[in-house]
C-alpha cells in the first residue's frame, strides 16, 4: 500500500509496544516468539564456541577460506528486518555476551565485546532503510544493495575481533584467521541464506506479523534519530577499537623489555591492520548513513501526504496517485477502480465509548483494510469515518469482490479494547465506481462511488453496492443490517 516511487524499504513496530501483550493476543503471540527466537540466538551463540566454529578452513577449487558460521546473525537480522531493529539488536547483544562468558572471558569484556551484535543488525537494517532495499528482495538492485550492506556491517562488527583474539591470547596468525572467518562467514550468510530467505518467505511472515499487531507500522526515521544512529555507531566502532588496543598494547609489555622483540612487529601490524579497518568502516558506514539525511527533506513532504491519526493517505496525496495509476492502468489497457468506505454508526461509538475509542475504531478498520488488500492498492482518509481504496488496473468486478473481503473483514473481527471487556463490532458500507475508458476524471469516479456508498446504506448498511450508472449488475453483496 505504498507508492510504487516512493519509500519501499522494511517498516518496523517500536519494541515497547510489548507492553501491550497483557491485552492484546497479536502482540502476546510475537513476545512468545519472539522470546523463544532469542533464546535460539543465544543457544546458537554458544555452539559456535562449543563446536569451535570461528575461522573453520573450507577447501574451494584447491583454494582454502576461514569461514565462520554463525547462526545469531541470521536470526537476529530476521527478526529486525520483519519486526524493528532493537527486535533484533537485543538479541544479538545477549547472544554475544553469552557466547562470550561461556569462552571464559569476564563479563565486563564480555559486555564490551558483545557490543558489536547489535552493531551489524543496526546497520544492515538502517542500510536497507536509507537506501531504500524492499525486504523481499524482490528485483537485482535491492539484492546487489543489501549484499553491500551487508558487507560494510559485516565488517564493521569484525572489529570486535581485537577484543576477542587479545582476551583469549591468540597469536597473530590465528587472530587473522579467525578475522577472516568472521568477515567470509558473515558474507556468506548474508548472499547465500538471508536474501533468499528474505525473497522467498519475506511476504508471507510480513503479512502473519502485520495482523498481529493493532497500529500500522512506521517507516520513516527523524533527523534526530538518524543523527543519534550514526553518532551511537560511530562511538561503539571506536570504543572496541580503542580497548582492544589498550588490550593488546597491555598483552605486549612483556615483550618491550626483551633484546630482540620478536612479538612486537606482529602485533604492530595487527594494531596497524584494525586501525585501518577502523577508519575504512567509519567512512563506508558514514557514507551510507549521510544518505538519511539527504532523504529526509523528501521524507518529510511524503509525510504530510498521511494521516496522522491512521497512517493511511490523506486527500491532499489522492489527486497525483490517481493521475499516475490512471497512466499505467491506460498503458495496460486495463480499468481503474474507487471504492468508498463509510463506518456504520460511527457518531454512536464515539457518542458512547468516547472519542478515544472512535480513534482506536478508525485505526481497527484501517488495519483491517490494509490486511486484504492488494500491495498495489491504496488506502486515503476522505474524511471523519470515510475512506477511499484506489484500485490501478482493476476492473469494477474485480473491485466487488475485494470490496466484499473488506467488508467480511472487518464485521469478523471487532475492535476489543482491554481484556474482559464486550468488544465494539464494527461494519462498513462500501460502494464500488470504475471505468475502463479514459480520460476520466478523477472527481467524477469518487462520486459515483459515493452515491454507490450511499446506496448501500439505504439498503441496509454492512454492504457493498456498486456504481448503478456502470452498467454492470448491482449484487448489492453483504449482510442486511
Amino acid at each position: 500500500m505504498i507508492e510504487p516511487d516512493t519509500y519501499r524499504g522494511p517498516a518496523w513496530w517500536p519494541i515497547s509496544l510489548l507492553r501491550d501483550a497483557r491485552v492484546s493476543p497479536g502482540i502476546r503471540r510475537i513476545a512468545l516468539i519472539w522470546s523463544g527466537v532469542t533464546g535460539l540466538a543465544i543457544a546458537t551463540g554458544i555452539l559456535t564456541v562449543a563446536l569451535n566454529w570461528s575461522g573453520v578452513p573450507v577447501e574451494v577449487a584447491g583454494l582454502t577460506y576461514d569461514v565462520t558460521i554463525y547462526f545469531p546473525l541470521l536470526i537476529t537480522f530476521l527478526l529486525a528486518v520483519w519486526l524493528g531493529p532493537w527486535w533484533g539488536a537485543i538479541p544479538a547483544f545477549l547472544a554475544s555476551l553469552f557466547l562470550a562468558r561461556y569462552s571464559g572471558l569476564p563479563w565486563a569484556t564480555s559486555g564490551l565485546f558483545a557490543l558489536a551484535g547489535p552493531v551489524e543488525i543496526i546497520i544492515l537494517w538502517g542500510s536497507m532503510v536509507t537506501l531504500n532495499v524492499h525486504p523481499d528482495l524482490p528485483d537485482w538492485p535491492d539484492f546487489f544493495r543489501f549484499i553491500l550492506a551487508g558487507l560494510v556491517a559485516v565488517t564493521a562488527s569484525s572489529l570486535a575481533v581485537i577484543v576477542w583474539n587479545t582476551a583469549h591470547g591468540l597469536d597473530p596468525e590465528t587472530g587473522q584467521r579467525i578475522w577472516r572467518g568472521w568477515v567470509i562467514g558473515g558474507v556468506l550468510q548474508v548472499s547465500l541464506i538471508l536474501a533468499p530467505v528474505l525473497h522467498w518467505l519475506g511476504r508471507p511472515v510480513r503479512l502473519w506479523i502485520d495482523q498481529q499487531f493493532h497500529s500500522p507500522p512506521r517507516q520513516d526515521l527523524d533527523d534526530d534519530r538518524s543523527v543519534q544512529m550514526i553518532v551511537g555507531i560511530m562511538l561503539l566502532l571506536i570504543l572496541l577499537v580503542i580497548q582492544g588496543v589498550r588490550m593488546v598494547m597491555e598483552d605486549l609489555a612483556p615483550s618491550l623489555v626483551t633484546a630482540v622483540g620478536s612479538r612486537l612487529v606482529p602485533r604492530l601490524f595487527e594494531i596497524g591492520l584494525f586501525a585501518g579497518l577502523l577508519l575504512t568502516t567509519i567512512l563506508a558506514t558514514t557514507g551510507v548513513f549521510a544518505a538519511a539525511l539527504a532523504r529526509l527533506s523528501v521524507r518529510e513532504r511524503r509525510v504530510s501526504m498521511r494521516d496522522g491519526l491512521t497512517g493511511c493517505y490523506n486527500r491532499r496525496a489522492f489527486y497525483g496517485m490517481f493521475q499516475k495509476e490512471a497512466d499505467r492502468s491506460r498503458r495496460l489497457s486495463r480499468g481503474i477502480t474507487v471504492i468508498a468506505l463509510d463506518i456504520d454508526g460511527f457518531k454512536a461509538v464515539n457518542d458512547t465509548h468516547g472519542h478515544e475509542v472512535g480513534d482506536a475504531l478508525l485505526r481497527h478498520v484501517v488495519r483491517r483494510i490494509q490486511i486484504v488488500s492488494r500491495e498495489e492498492d491504496s488506502l486515503f482518509r476522505w474524511g471523519g469515518e470515510e475512506f477511499l481504496v484506489l484500485l490501478p488496473h482493476t476492473n469494477p468486478e474485480m473491485a466487488t469482490l475485494l470490496a466484499e473481503r473488506i467488508r467480511t473483514r472487518i464485521a469478523a473481527d471487532p475492535l476489543v479494547i482491554e481484556t474482559g471487556s464486550d468488544p465494539i463490532p464494527a461494519t462498513v458500507s462500501l460502494g464500488v465506481a470504475g471505468s475502463r475508458t479514459y480520460p476520466i476524471q478523477p472527481d467524477d469516479l469518487i462520486s459515483r462511488a459515493d452515491a454507490a456508498c450511499y446506496l448501500a446504506k439505504a439498503r441496509g448498511k454492512n454492504r457493498v453496492a456498486v456504481d448503478p450508472g456502470a452498467g454492470t449488475p448491482d449484487t448489492s453483496l453483504g449482510a442486511a443490517g
